[in-house]
């Protein structure tokens, strides 16, 4: 088993402590490890050290510009910190990178920022057309539920416009 292996293990576990430990010494001999920075950045976020978190979300992204996972995880720590509209910028990135093989399999996540980004801002519409289209995409329990959380929304916003 892989350090970087390890530590996912470990933090999935709770023993959260080792997992940084074995993330740092992931990262001490691979600083780009694509899978370290964002598991770190994601123990971060959880633990509410957002300007780390971010620090880490950022250098994924720069190193790993073609990956729709680092552009997504920097724009859920966007969405977290309550920069949706940046978010939703770089989350709409992250999709035009789905083209790419190697994104494909990102498309639930990416569409589920989407979601929660332009639901945030109160674009109802948009957010539900962004969960068809990622359901159509990807069928996704966890997306299909924020599309009936979105529906709602969009119904409860008409009720008070009348």
């Amino acid at each position: 088993m892989s350090a970087y292996d390890e530590a996912r293990l470990l933090a999935v576990t709770g023993r959260v402590a080792e997992a940084r430990s074995t993330l740092d010494a992931v990262l001490a001999a691979e600083p780009a490890h694509l899978g370290a920075l964002l598991l770190k950045a994601g123990l971060l976020l959880e633990d509410r050290d957002v300007e780390a978190a971010l620090a880490l979300y950022r250098r994924a992204a720069a190193e790993w510009d073609g990956s729709s996972e680092a552009l997504n995880g920097l724009a859920r720590c966007l969405h977290a910190l309550g920069r949706d509209p940046e978010a939703l910028t770089l989350a709409e990135r992250a999709r035009d990178l789905l083209r790419e093989p190697a994104n494909a399999l990102q498309a639930a996540a990416v569409y589920l920022t989407l979601v929660w980004c332009l639901r945030e801002m109160r674009r109802y519409r948009e957010a539900l057309a962004a969960a068809e289209e990622g359901l159509e995409r990807c069928p996704d329990a966890v997306l299909a539920h924020w599309a009936g959380v979105v529906e709602e929304d969009l119904a409860e916003a008409e009720r008070e416009r009348c």
